[in-house]
């Protein structure tokens, strides 16, 4: 008898159980479709279910806040809900103090990076900067996404850019992301401690993983095409000191980078960048230390070959001196250095005698502490494109 009453419960246990199984099964389809008749009959089905009660408060906005209050009594850690409830504290009543509490619950219960970025926007519409920067803070330090929108607000909050770069976490995705934005709204001042903490923050880890030779080198670039030389200068020291790059660091006696051509150009920067064109190839050989400038005698009647970024001292006179060789072909001349001042001026170019006539220019500066130093080629009047190969040994540019 005891065994017979004992299968009685386990198979009653079993059809229960199967019973429920289907009523679960079908509240979560209800929900699932996520409608004016399903949700509601999805909390009918299963009414200590939180997250359907949270989304009934949507469709039912009359008895949202009653929903939600429901919703974070059946769960807890309803962050959702908890940030629900906020808004229409805020919002709709006007109730900041209550609003901030619900926010604070909501950030207590889920330490992801939703509460954070709530909290965030909440101090920034209530004008509250001490709070604000924290929770900025906070967002920034787990955010899977483009800070962009984080680093607006914190320069609307505030203009000083030293009170920002504190709210700034040492996370390296966040100091590129900042890096880049401060170089897009042309903040070029506050963007060399940045990348100083980035390169430190990277540490030994590939720095070509970590923005070197995209982000960071076009920053560098935009920096001083806009002819700040003393933020470009800071910017790579930071690279030089980290290890990021092998190139020394010029200065306005000796401006010039690399001039032996015995370092893999770095195309950045204080360092040469070649400039290919249809029928012109530049080539850097490691092994002879030299560039080889090839010309088809099908390039344009104008192109930039090799070109490189200096600090220049304003008004003072220079000597650029070179050894150049050349290997075949008639070059027929055309081969020049130019000088432009940085940013780029209605004044004319510097131009220096052609490549293979005495290999010394003297020059002075324009008034602009960063020069773009170049090689070019221009057809003569009169006569064919040059078509031929010269091996440029060494450049060296010093202060008179």
């Amino acid at each position: 008898m005891g065994l017979f009453f004992l299968r009685y419960v386990m198979i009653a246990a079993a059809v229960a159980a199967a019973f429920y199984s289907l009523i679960l099964a079908r509240a979560a389809h209800l929900f699932a479709l996520d409608t004016v008749a399903s949700v509601p009959a999805a909390v009918a089905l299963v009414p200590y279910h939180a997250a359907y009660t949270a989304r009934l408060a949507a469709w039912r906005p009359l008895d949202r806040d009653e929903l939600l209050h429901r919703a974070v009594e059946l769960n807890p850690w309803d962050y959702q809900s908890w940030i629900q409830l906020g808004l229409a504290t805020e919002m709709q009543n006007g109730d900041a103090k209550g609003a901030e509490r619900d926010y604070l619950r909501a950030a207590e219960v889920d330490h992801m990076f939703l509460p954070r970025w709530t909290l965030t926007n909440f101090y920034f519409r209530q004008r509250r900067p001490s709070d604000f920067f924290h929770w900025a803070n906070a967002a920034l330090q787990i955010t899977p996404y483009s800070s962009d929108p984080i680093f607006s607000q914190m320069w609307l909050v505030s203009q000083d850019a030293r009170r920002i770069a504190v709210a700034i976490p040492d996370r390296a995705r966040v100091l590129l992301q900042y890096a880049w934005f401060l170089s897009n709204s042309r903040q070029f001042t506050a963007i060399p401690p940045v990348i100083r903490r980035l390169v430190a923050r990277v540490g030994s880890a590939n720095p070509s993983l970590w923005g070197r030779d995209d982000l960071v080198s076009s920053i560098e670039d935009r920096i001083l095409s806009d002819g700040d030389g003393r933020d470009g200068l800071a910017i790579w020291t930071s690279l030089k000191d980290g290890g990021w790059i092998r190139h020394g660091i010029p200065d306005n006696e000796h401006p010039l980078t690399n001039g032996d051509f015995r370092i893999p150009f770095f195309r950045h920067g204080f360092d040469w960048s070649p400039m290919d064109s249809t029928g012109a190839r530049v080539e850097q050989f490691h092994d002879t230390s030299a560039v080889r400038v090839s010309l088809s005698g099908e390039q344009p009647d104008h192109c930039v070959l090799l070109r490189q970024y200096v600090p220049l001292s304003p008004g003072s006179v220079y000597n650029l001196e070179w050894r150049a060789v050349t290997l075949d072909g008639e070059m027929g001349g055309g081969l020049v250095w130019h000088l432009r001042a940085m940013p780029a001026k209605a004044t004319a170019d510097l131009v220096s005698g052609d490549l293979s006539s005495p290999s010394r220019w003297q020059f002075q500066a324009p008034a602009s502490e960063v020069g773009m130093l170049s090689l070019e080629y221009s057809r003569p009047l009169g006569r064919v494109r040059a078509a031929g190969t010269i091996a440029l040994e060494s450049v060296s540019l010093e202060k008179q």
